[in-house]
């Protein structure tokens, strides 16, 4: 092959690589994942508490999703229960338990006003759906 019919080849080469990634990448910018972020979903729940925040810090909050989140996390935790939820009166319950064997204190209504907004970050996100109507699931 001589010079410039390689140095073609190796253009074309080259630039259908490139409109190659170019189009993956874009239809990877078309569908939306749902993603996520222990920050984010921190900072959607402290602006959501409103004002008086319900005592809690923003390491409160921390502390409370941590806990949710490793009771989630461990089946052997709620395998005797069925299917875990998310933001359920059983993880609401461990996250409680876990917060006091630790040394912090939180009502009940402090951890499900937490969870309660987790569940709405979610949502937003798209991680999940508005919830099934029972008449249509059977």
């Amino acid at each position: 092959m001589n010079g410039p019919l390689f140095f073609a080849v190796m253009i074309g080469v080259v630039l259908a690589f490139g409109v190659a990634m170019f189009w993956q990448e874009s239809k990877r910018m078309t569908s939306r994942e749902a993603i996520y972020g222990v920050e984010d979903s921190i900072e959607w729940i402290w602006e959501g508490l409103g004002e008086d925040r319900h005592g809690l810090t923003k390491a409160d909050v921390r502390r409370i999703l941590e806990w949710e989140m490793f009771y989630l996390q461990q089946p052997d935790l709620w395998e005797d229960d069925g299917q875990p939820v998310v933001g359920g009166q059983a993880a609401a319950a461990f996250a409680q338990e876990k917060s006091l064997e630790s040394g912090n204190s939180y009502e009940p209504d402090q951890i499900y006003a937490v969870l309660d907004l987790q569940a709405t970050y979610l949502q937003a996100i798209g991680a999940i759906g508005d919830p099934a109507d029972p008449d249509e699931l059977s």
